[in-house]
């Protein structure tokens, strides 16, 4: 038997292997399910997804159409727990309400928010969208598949739909990186229209030099060899798509392991299993490479003139809490957060923790305000 031959055999044996043990952690993650207590079944009722904005759609600068849902300030609600005041500037026409901005991360779309879109409501106006080539968006042309051009989005929307008044913008990992690729294009906005920041499981770059699915060299082999992996698969999308579907307990219990940092109820990794599911092969192929590009570090100083707070995971696997202090390392003076027992999907997995050190930034750009 040829060399190759012996490698593609011993890559089919490893695979069985994997296969053989997350079917059986399946069976066993569905005894576990019928031994929940009353409180994760109350968990487990969340309804995800349903929580819904006037609709609207942005047209980018190359013309992709981006969706849009924004959650106008209500006047007469009252704010949910825990209590919160409503951020406003004073102008010579009068008092200008808060906008945030929220911006998701890579093969999820704006539901993966919820518990925050849930928790801030009441704060302000807030605006949600689907990237390029995610959830309900467009799709984007391959030559236009860069962080820059997520900046570039990311103003854009600013502009149509936050064209005055004080903005917070929020992003979670990819989202995040959109923040940085914005704060590089317009520092100048920084500090005036941009009072606050708030940076999810997030990397300003060195992606391409972190480990993944393993430790020490291994995780960086497994590093080098996604991106021809995942071209590879992009060229028989149909195939892929069916053993996608087919493949469900085995994606749920990777969507499991690789999204949180600990038990977490069904729903949850169900949640996030479907956002991921519904983004196709070829969008994840065409967007993986960029991370490994990504280097944003000469583009955190505009940072340091706005309310920031930086929050990561112990646990996250994909962007290692040592990003986030690397983060906080150039922008002096942000809030470092770590969450304990937290992946990459802390939003989701330890949304109470994500929210309150998002809220406590909030609070603070509030307080910044009433100095100007």
């Amino acid at each position: 038997m040829s060399k190759a031959g012996r490698t593609a055999g011993l890559i089919g044996a490893a695979v069985g292997v994997l296969a053989a043990g997350a079917a059986a952690g399946v069976a066993v993650e569905r005894q576990m399910i019928g031994r929940r207590s009353g409180q994760r079944a109350q968990l487990e009722a969340e309804p995800f997804g349903s929580l819904r904005g006037t609709p609207h759609v942005f047209t980018a600068d190359d013309g992709v159409e981006l969706y849009v849902e924004i959650d106008e300030l209500k006047r007469s609600r009252r704010p949910a727990a825990p209590p919160k005041r409503r951020l406003r500037r004073k102008t010579p026409d009068g008092p200008e309400d808060l906008t945030l901005i929220f911006a998701h991360g890579y093969g999820l779309n704006m539901d993966c928010w919820h518990f925050e879109r849930r928790d801030l409501a009441g704060i302000g106006t807030m605006i949600f969208y689907d990237q390029r080539s995610h959830g309900r968006s467009g799709r984007s042309p391959k030559e236009n598949v860069t962080i820059e051009q997520l900046g570039r989005d990311l103003y854009g929307i600013l502009q149509k739909f936050a064209p005055s008044g004080p903005v917070i913008l929020i992003g979670h990992s990819m989202g995040g990186m959109s923040i940085m690729a914005m704060a590089e294009q317009h520092p100048e906005i920084f500090g005036d229209r941009i009072i606050g920041v708030g940076l999810c499981s997030t990397s300003a770059g060195a992606l391409d030099q972190t480990p993944i699915a393993l430790p020490g060299r291994a995780g960086m082999l497994v590093r080098r060899l996604a991106t021809p992996t995942v071209a590879a698969l992009a060229r028989i999308p149909d195939v892929v798509e069916r053993g996608r579907k087919a493949g469900t307990d085995i994606s749920y219990l990777l969507t499991r392991k690789y999204s949180f940092g600990s038990e977490v109820p069904p729903a949850f990794t169900e949640f996030v299993n479907e956002m991921i599911a519904a983004t196709p092969i070829s969008v994840i192929a065409e967007f993986y490479p960029i991370f490994a590009l990504h280097n944003k570090y000469s583009a955190l100083e505009p940072l340091q003139k706005v309310e920031c707070v930086v929050v990561g995971g112990d646990s996250d696997h994909l962007t290692p809490f040592e990003h986030s202090e690397e983060i906080v390392r150039h922008v002096p003076g942000a809030e470092l957060v770590e969450v304990k027992n937290c992946g990459h999907l802390g939003l989701i997995e330890h949304h109470r923790e994500f929210t309150a050190a998002l809220l406590g930034m909030i609070e603070r750009a509030e307080q910044s305000l009433g100095h100007r």
